[in-house]
């Protein structure tokens, strides 16, 4: 049966690779960024503008899964050292990924059912650190606890997260061909993951394949993080 599913950061690489899967199995998706997205149905929501998101969600109606791929992207941040780091940095960073997940989860709370799907979008640095964009693995950290508060919050509606390695979308345009063939050596593939690799692991967490599934951290590194 196909699904009704909900994808925010709709435009970007990820999120791109996502709605092409989605759509080939038949699904109809609901794309939410501020870039104009291939999805069936587009609104250019801030994911800080509750308001906007609670009118799609009031248009949508029955929605089978959410997908937040959404992230603050700010190149700066990524290599910015401790000392350069002020308080606004991570205010800026957990507003978007963080606050603005949650505000997608809780619009769309009355179109979900039993069953239904919501995957965060984490990182291997939430797990384990890095020297690289620490406001980020802050907030990927944070955004792995929120999944599994949800996953308790929201029975039956299952809540998972993905938590990606190294995969190959617009942050490699930040940092040096050095610095990315380090990231490549990190991983035990040596290489790093391409955006169809990391949105057919979201497209599992959020179809009935993995309907015994809540509450978890899906992740997809190719060994970086062993």
């Amino acid at each position: 049966m196909p699904l009704r599913i909900v994808v925010t950061g709709a435009s970007g690489g990820i999120g791109s690779a996502l709605l092409r899967i989605a759509r080939s199995r038949g699904d109809f998706v609901v794309g939410i960024s501020r870039r104009r997205s291939e999805a069936d149905v587009h609104y250019d929501c801030d994911v800080l503008d509750i308001q906007c998101l609670k009118q799609a969600a009031r248009e949508v109606g029955r929605v089978d899964g959410i997908a937040l791929l959404h992230g603050h992207g700010d190149p700066k941040l990524w290599t910015r050292k401790v000392e350069e780091l002020d308080a606004n940095d991570f205010f800026q960073v957990f507003g978007v990924d963080v606050v603005g997940s949650f505000n997608v989860v809780q619009a769309f709370l009355p179109n979900l059912s039993s069953g239904s799907s919501v995957v965060f979008v984490s990182s291997t640095p939430g797990l384990v650190g890095d020297v690289y964009g620490i406001p980020y693995a802050a907030a990927k950290g944070a955004l792995i606890a929120l999944a599994r508060s949800l996953a308790k919050a929201l029975a039956p509606v299952r809540v998972n997260a993905v938590a990606f390695g190294p995969i190959e979308t617009g942050w490699v345009s930040w940092i040096s061909p050095q610095e990315l063939a380090a990231f490549r050596e990190r991983t035990i593939l040596k290489r790093l993951g391409t955006p169809k690799e990391a949105a057919e692991a979201i497209y599992w967490l959020l179809s009935p394949a993995s309907s015994y599934v809540t509450g978890h951290v899906l992740v997809v590194d190719g060994g970086e993080s062993l």
